[in-house]
This record gives C-alpha cells, sequence and structure tokens, in this order.
C-alpha cells in the first residue's frame, strides 16, 4: 500500500514539475518575444536618426562638391555618398525612397534655415518703428 502511495505520489510530482517547466519555458518565450520588440524599436529609431544624419552629410557633400552641377545630378551624387555611407555602418538595405527622402528632407531644413535669417533682416531693417498693418486698397485709392 505504501508502495503505491509513493508511486503515484512520484507520479503526481512528476507532474507537477512538468507543468512548472512548461510554464516557465512560455514566460521565457514571452519574455523573449517581448525583449526582441524593445530591440527592434530601438534600432529602428537608433537606424532611422543614423540615417536623418547621413542624409545631412550627403546633403551637404552634393551641394558644395557639385556646385556647377544641377538639381538631379546633385541628387543623384547625394544618393551615392548616402548608399556608401550607409554600407559602411552596417546598413544594407535602405529603400530608395528613404534614401530621397531624408535628402529632401535636408533640403528643406537647408532652405528653411536660409529664409529665416533673411526674414530675421527685413524685421531689423526699421529698428524702433512698429511693422505697418497691412490694408486694403479700395477702388477709390488705385
Amino acid at each position: 500500500m505504501t508502495e503505491q502511495i509513493l508511486g503515484m505520489l512520484q507520479d503526481g510530482v512528476s507532474i507537477v514539475l512538468q507543468l512548472a517547466v512548461l510554464a516557465g519555458l512560455l514566460l521565457l518565450r514571452n519574455l523573449k518575444q517581448r525583449m526582441q520588440n524593445y530591440y527592434d524599436a530601438q534600432t529602428t529609431l537608433q537606424n532611422r536618426q543614423l540615417l536623418a544624419q547621413l542624409g545631412r552629410e550627403a546633403f551637404s557633400y552634393a551641394e558644395t562638391v557639385y556646385t556647377m552641377e544641377d538639381g538631379p545630378a546633385k541628387m543623384n551624387e547625394a544618393i551615392k555618398y548616402l548608399m556608401d555611407k550607409c554600407g559602411t555602418c552596417g546598413m544594407q538595405d535602405v529603400p530608395m525612397k528613404d534614401m530621397r527622402a531624408v535628402i529632401e528632407s535636408a533640403w528643406l531644413e537647408d532652405r528653411r534655415g536660409a529664409a529665416a535669417p533673411a526674414s530675421a533682416s527685413l524685421m531689423s531693417a526699421a529698428p524702433g518703428s512698429a511693422p505697418e498693418p497691412a490694408r486694403l486698397i479700395t477702388g477709390e485709392e488705385r
């Protein structure tokens, strides 16, 4: 009788241990998936930031080295530069639309930066005087 109880108890403990190991494996799998998602999100963010920085470099390179070229030629040279730099940094499969987007974004930032000082200098042309408000020209004034 005692041997039967010990055998059943041993089987029960074995089943409980198997369930505990299974639950532990499921928890580890869930944790691994969460960590993989976190790692992918962080890597994607870092890659996007690096790509944006490289896009600014590519734009600056094309603008300074190829000053006599037109816009499409500069874009091609900037993309070539960006492809080389991405390969050096380990980013092999960057879509062409993303490359073009970061270069054009750098172009827009440059244009906005160039436009800001011009408008600031217009405002500072008459120090101390308030800018004249815009007004409608009526038919009698024409």
